[in-house]
């Protein structure tokens, strides 16, 4: 007799299906982020090979160089500015054979900004702020590194350098109208390591990382001034009710509390102010060589200049001028309404009152004070840095 067997096919349930799917889900959640992890690495490790042939081709540069110029290099820093395009001579090398030495001959991807310096005549080579497949990278003459776009890479001597074009990567979003750059550095040595991390905007700290808003840029160089009170409060003038011999008092705490910064600090330019009052003439001059050269004092016409005030004249301002806290909270940081923190002098006195001087008030406005008001205002300096110091172009 012959029988017939029926198969019984059996499917998985419903919950057995949800067990299956949930731990796909786990293993998704553990492994995706670990390769995500793994590929960022890879292509960083790119993004640093890239930045240490690009090096190497500058190096290459400086020897073809000095073939063709007899063994000749130049003395001052030569660059190379990068683009989508390639890293293209951006230097003037005079009285120099530069023929097919205008571009850097590399393989590998090309940053779509950044820029290369040689210096120590050709000895050194380094890279700043490469923009390679995202990253954010620079060559210390000795390795390359690279950080996300997002993030600021330290500049190779140690400083940290946030423009304006990364502000919103930043977080920076308001009060900044005016500012070029932030730079982060420590005024007795622009070679230390200084980043937002470890600075200190405490009043009357004048040493170590500090935070400076840069907001002129002439001739390769960051003019800047801190974020923060560098002495106590100081009068102007201390002596007499008289703003015709200038900020002495002021600039005499300046000069104690920038002895030490780096002599490559630029020598500030002296600051002229002249004016008639009651039918008399008066006049000074800072020379800031007096005063160790190390740092100044922001004018009145300058904070002027920032703020887009209409009446820049000395001349035509009333006593009091409003600044725009919305645009310009930068320069009013780290200043308030308590006692003996309530703003900082500038260089320019008042012309409608030979007893009263200029500063940037905790109230929002550019005000003539009394010179001798010794509770109520304070130093901050303005510097000025070459961007070769920086490492920036």
């Amino acid at each position: 007799m012959k029988k017939n067997f029926k198969t019984k096919n059996k499917g998985f349930t419903l919950i057995e299906l949800l067990a299956v799917i949930v731990i796909l889900a786990v293993i998704a959640l553990i492994a995706v982020p670990q390769i995500l992890n793994i590929l960022n690495r890879a292509r960083k490790s790119a993004a640093e090979d890239s930045t240490s042939g690009i090096a190497k081709s500058a190096e290459t540069f400086v020897t073809n160089f000095m073939l063709k110029n007899y063994g000749g290099f130049p003395d001052g820093t030569v660059t190379f500015n990068c683009t989508s395009s390639g890293c293209k001579l951006s230097s003037t090398l005079t009285g120099y054979n530069t023929d097919n030495l205008e571009e850097l001959d590399f393989k590998g991807t090309k940053p779509t900004s950044g820029t290369v310096k040689i210096t120590d005549n050709g000895k050194k080579v380094t890279a700043s702020n490469l923009n390679i497949n995202g990253f954010i990278c620079n060559y210390d003459g000795e390795k390359a590194s690279c950080g996300d776009s997002g993030e600021v890479v330290e500049a190779t001597n140690g400083s940290t350098v946030i423009t304006s074009d990364e502000f919103a990567s930043n977080g920076i979003t308001e009060g900044y109208e005016g500012v070029l750059a932030i730079v982060y550095l420590d005024p007795t040595d622009l070679s230390a390591t200084c980043n937002e991390e470890n600075s200190d905007s405490t009043t009357g700290t004048n040493t170590g990382c500090m935070k400076w808003y840069a907001y002129k840029d002439e001739n390769n160089q960051y003019t800047m001034i801190a974020d923060h009170n560098i002495t106590g409060a100081v009068a102007w003038y201390a002596e007499d009710y008289d703003n015709t011999q200038g900020p002495k008092t002021a600039l005499e705490e300046l000069q104690k509390a920038t002895t030490g910064w780096d002599s490559k600090l630029v020598a500030p330019t002296p600051y002229t102010a002249s004016w008639t009052y009651h039918d008399e003439s008066h006049s000074y001059t800072i020379n800031y060589a007096e005063y160790g050269n190390k740092a100044r004092l922001i004018s009145a016409e300058e904070v002027n200049k920032i703020t887009l005030n209409e009446d820049s004249d000395l001349d035509h301002l009333v006593s009091l001028v409003r600044i725009d806290r919305d645009k310009y909270a930068w320069l009013l940081d780290n200043i308030g309404s308590q006692f003996k923190n309530r703003g900082y002098w500038t260089s320019s006195p008042s012309l409608h009152d030979n007893g009263y001087a200029w500063q940037v008030a905790y109230g929002g406005d550019l005000r003539d004070y009394t010179v001798t008001i010794i509770n109520d205002y304070g130093v901050r300096p303005v510097i000025t840095v070459k961007k070769s110091d920086l490492e920036i172009d």
